[in-house]
This record gives C-alpha cells, sequence and structure tokens, in this order.
C-alpha cells in the first residue's frame, strides 16, 4: 500500500509539471506591468486592424513567453517629434509604466524638418519620459533617399548620439530586416504588414530580453 501511495504521488506531480509548461501562469491585473508604445503611423498600425500593429503583436508574444505586460498605444498617425512633445504630459498622466518604446521622427524627415529641430525636440521628450524614471528603449530610423546624403547622414547619426548621451537602450533601426521588402510592406512601401510587423517584434524581444527590460 506505501508503494501504491508513493507511486501515485509521483504520478500528481509529474501531471502537475506537465501542465505548468502548457499554460501561463495565474496571474491578477494588480500585478500586471505596462509598456508604453510612443510614436506614430509605424506604431499605430496604419492600414491594418489595430490587433496587427506591433504593440498588439508583442503583448501577445510577451504573454506567450508567460510575462505578464500590458501594451498601451499612445499613437498618432503623421506625428511628429513636436506634436509627440505637445502632448507627452497627457501621454505620461496616471500609473507610471515599466517601460516606453520611443520610435518617433520619420514624419519629420518626410516633411524635411531640420535636424537640428528634431534632436531638440527629441532632447525635450527625453528627459520629460526620464524625469518619471521610465526606461527608454529608444528606436533609430532612415532618411528618405531623396532628401540628400548630407541630411541623411545627420538625420540618422542624431538617433545613436542621443541614446549614448542619455544611456538609452538602442534599437538601431526600428525596421532592421523590413524596410523596402515589398513582401512585409503594404502598397505605400513605406508601412509594414503583419508579417512585418512580427518580424519588428521578434527584433524587440530580443532587445527586451537581452536587456533585461522585461521580467516574470
Amino acid at each position: 500500500m506505501k508503494i501504491i501511495l508513493t507511486i501515485f504521488t509521483s504520478l500528481l506531480l509529474l501531471a502537475s509539471c506537465g501542465a505548468d509548461t502548457a499554460t501561463p501562469p495565474v496571474t491578477t491585473e494588480s500585478s500586471q506591468k505596462t509598456i508604453l508604445a510612443l510614436g506614430d503611423s509605424l506604431t499605430a498600425g496604419y492600414g491594418l486592424p489595430i490587433t496587427d500593429s506591433y504593440p498588439s503583436q508583442l503583448e501577445a508574444r510577451l504573454r506567450e513567453k508567460w510575462y505578464n505586460y500590458r501594451l498601451i498605444n499612445a499613437w498618432i498617425s503623421g506625428d511628429t517629434t513636436a506634436w509627440l512633445l505637445s502632448r507627452l504630459d497627457w501621454a505620461l498622466e496616471g500609473d507610471t509604466p515599466s517601460l516606453a518604446i520611443l520610435c518617433i521622427g520619420a514624419n519629420d524627415a518626410f516633411q524635411g524638418k531640420s535636424v537640428e529641430d528634431i534632436e531638440k525636440n527629441l532632447r525635450q521628450i527625453i528627459e520629460k519620459i526620464r524625469a518619471k524614471n521610465i526606461p527608454i528603449l529608444f528606436a533609430g530610423m532612415k532618411a528618405p533617399l531623396n532628401l540628400g546624403g548630407e541630411y541623411g547622414k545627420s538625420y540618422e547619426a542624431m538617433f545613436p548620439r542621443l541614446a549614448k548621451e542619455y544611456d538609452l537602450v538602442y534599437m538601431d533601426f526600428f525596421l532592421e530586416w523590413v524596410a523596402l521588402k515589398a513582401n512585409l510592406n503594404q502598397d505605400d512601401r513605406i508601412h509594414p504588414t503583419r508579417e512585418g510587423y512580427a518580424i519588428v517584434v521578434e527584433n524587440l524581444m530580443e532587445i527586451l530580453e537581452g536587456e533585461e527590460l522585461v521580467g516574470k
């Protein structure tokens, strides 16, 4: 009888271990952390259902890996650094997020804004977020080719320079492995498809986990 009981107990333990690997742990709203996604149409998922945007896909990917995070998508299509700066206090109201993902500046370049003005706005945005003690994952962008080589060099050098100065976790190019690939972008050749954003999400996950910006 003692032997049978021991075997039965061992089977129960094995079953419970198997269940743990099959389903995520039970979490509560009070234990849930938030990530604030700040940006423009690239954050909004322009042209796609909201569920296909990178914040929605990233939230789903985090949950798949048992990270209890909710993404707050604080985007406006067409947003520039100046517009984001003007509404940032509102976006930062309420509970403090665990992380901010900052991807902004593409529309400034498309509009030919001066790099000096873009940088000035980015500095103020970064400093406002840092004042709330929110870690930042800062994403760099590439300049449109039609603006010329000198503008492009100055614009693209701005992002890593700011990341280094403010000691931010840096993503070299938000659309790495996606930009200019017809099968991963919509007809405008600018905004990714669902499949394109899935690649963006995997790139983000590599940074989030590698830099220990998320925790269980």
